[in-house]
């Protein structure tokens, strides 16, 4: 479960707000984050991956974020829309060994072929992660991820820069699990209504929530 509380974020030097006064619990296990360029979504992301500092309280399982970042650090998983920056390793296997480093050795490779098939990243183990399409870098991205299995997965934009292929598998594997709670910054809204929860977000505070967040949204951008 996560639980803002007066959640606010400005920037210098203009002080600027970014987030304004958002409160809200998140106990559903899917929940989408709507709204247009500029308006919050990718900062309410930031601030529950540790990213960016705030006032108020954003708690992730009663911790707080931005003094619990080590305990969190293996629970929350983020995914963003620009997959090669996120993609720091050599190879797509070297990638993912990364994120096993915590296992024993003896498991790591075991595991390491589990999440490459289940990622149908097999063929390219041995590939330069930079040569890879924008749609495979994703899958990669979202397969480093995942393989800590994470509690709770932020995912912001990430399908925004595939084509509609990825843009399905990457989809798919987004929503295959029950086992953690997915919170998803999307433009997509057809994958937005795939989520059990939909929050819009106008001008840095959450103008309307549930169901019919969509169609307050689409009213209102006309």
């Amino acid at each position: 479960m996560i639980t803002l509380e007066n959640v606010t974020v400005t920037v210098k030097p203009d002080d600027a707000v970014l987030l304004d006064n958002v409160s809200a619990t998140l106990n559903a296990p899917t929940t989408a984050i709507i709204g247009e360029n500029g308006s919050g979504k990718s900062t309410l992301a930031k601030v529950l991956a540790g990213l960016l500092d705030y006032t108020g309280s954003a708690k992730i399982q009663d911790i707080e974020v931005a003094t619990g970042r080590k305990q969190l650090a293996r629970r929350v998983g983020m995914i963003i829309a620009n997959a090669a920056a996120q993609v720091i390793m050599p190879s797509v296997a070297e990638d993912i060994e990364l994120s096993l480093r915590h296992l024993p050795k003896d498991q790591r490779q075991a595991t390491l072929d589990a999440v490459l098939a289940e990622h149908d990243l097999t063929e390219l183990a041995d590939r330069p992660a930079l040569s890879l399409s924008s749609g495979q870098l994703q899958r990669l991205a979202l397969a480093s991820v995942l393989a800590t299995r994470p509690d709770v997965l932020i995912a912001d934009e990430p399908t925004t820069m595939l084509d509609a292929r990825y843009a399905k598998l990457v989809g798919e594997q987004l929503f295959a699990s029950s086992n953690r709670q997915l919170i998803l910054i999307t433009h997509d809204l057809q994958l937005a209504a795939k989520c059990q929860d939909i929050i819009w977000i106008h001008d840095a505070a959450i103008a309307h929530r549930g169901p019919d967040a969509i169609c307050a949204y689409l009213e209102h951008i006309g």
